[in-house]
């Protein structure tokens, strides 16, 4: 099954706030992720992945065009 990076969220128990300020972004950028997730970085998607204790390929990010772009 793949997940939304909210409902990864929502099984992990964590709020917008918790995850972003452990991610060091501000919560809006945060839940602009969730509604975008193209545009999030794939180290950025990893990050995510490990605080939400799921793997990397069982969250839906992006296509793959858009998930090579790194910061």
């Amino acid at each position: 099954m793949i997940l939304t990076m909210k409902q990864a969220r929502m099984l992990a128990d964590k709020k917008q706030k918790e995850i972003a300020e452990v991610m060091g972004v501000h919560p809006q950028t945060y839940g602009k992720w969730e509604k975008n997730p193209d545009l999030i970085t794939i180290g950025e998607a990893k990050q995510f992945c490990e605080l939400v204790g799921v793997d990397f390929e069982s969250i839906f990010f992006s296509s793959e065009s858009n998930l090579i772009r790194q910061k």
